[in-house]
């Protein structure tokens, strides 16, 4: 287990694997480094793969309050541990709005730039605008049965998402209530959308079709704002693209990321 301490005496977790150019990935809120492992074998063949646990996720430390700067310190100490002046990103969800602070903040170090399913605003409010489209079901429903009906309207094939996320490391369950609103509140007020126009790397923007929690109009905005960027729609996708049609997924990232690597 690879541990570093940041300068605030935050301990984040890493895992390091495969040889190439770093790919630096980058989970989704409540997630950790085990989302990736399904992609591992594929990348790690041509990549240096570098996971991190943001903090408060995984084996990560859980304050009591997180910034997206705090985030964006989490990646630039272990790429400093790691002797990393410049590298890919590939972020999911919270993920992806960490990488695209970076991006804008810190442009020289990114060299391509992968965002999935990356909303414009802070996650709780587009949470709570989801729910809030099916608030008279919702309502008269067991709490249980809620997270079940909402799926639906998440992802496309919600039986291999669920497949999916079985097989992920639970370090969710134990989180404390304040431990998991630092998580919630991580990114109220941000507006990433005010400076997606520094962002100089490539840029590949994926959105599910049938996702109603962060919709595909996100992805076409940041397209709109981010200079040299491209956006794909996948089909027979909601929430979780990478799991939906993944065979498409992987052959997307790693053919953007083989035209820079050619250069």
């Amino acid at each position: 287990m690879n541990i570093i301490v940041t300068e605030n005496d935050v301990a984040i977790h890493y895992e390091v694997s495969g040889r190439g150019y770093p790919l630096i990935l980058l989970h989704g809120q409540f997630m950790n480094v085990t989302m990736f492992n399904d992609f591992e074998t594929a990348l790690k063949e041509h990549y240096q793969l570098i996971k991190i646990d943001l903090r408060g996720h995984g084996y990560s430390d859980k304050p009591f309050k997180i910034r997206i700067e705090d985030y964006m310190e989490d990646v630039l100490t272990v790429m400093d541990e790691l002797l990393i002046k410049q590298a890919h990103f590939l972020g999911y969800g919270l993920g992806g709005m960490v990488a695209e602070a970076l991006a804008s903040s810190y442009p020289g170090i990114v060299q391509r730039l992968i965002l999935v399913t990356v909303g414009n605003e802070p996650f709780n409010v587009s949470e709570d605008k989801f729910q809030a489209q099916y608030s008279n079901i919702l309502r008269t429903m067991k709490p249980e049965k809620r997270e079940k009906f909402l799926e639906e309207y998440m992802y496309h094939d919600a039986k291999k998402v669920n497949r999916w996320k079985k097989s992920l490391r639970d370090t969710d369950t134990n989180l404390t209530k304040r431990e998991r609103l630092a998580v919630i509140r991580s990114t109220e007020n941000i507006d990433l959308l005010r400076s997606a126009h520094l962002i100089t790397a490539p840029t590949l923007i994926i959105s599910g079709k049938h996702d109603e929690l962060i919709k595909p109009d996100n992805g076409y905005t940041l397209n709109r704002e981010i200079p040299n960027s491209f956006h794909y729609l996948y089909e027979n996708s909601g929430h979780a693209p990478m799991i939906e049609e993944k065979e498409r997924f992987l052959e997307d990232v790693q053919t953007f990321l083989s035209i820079e690597t050619q250069v």
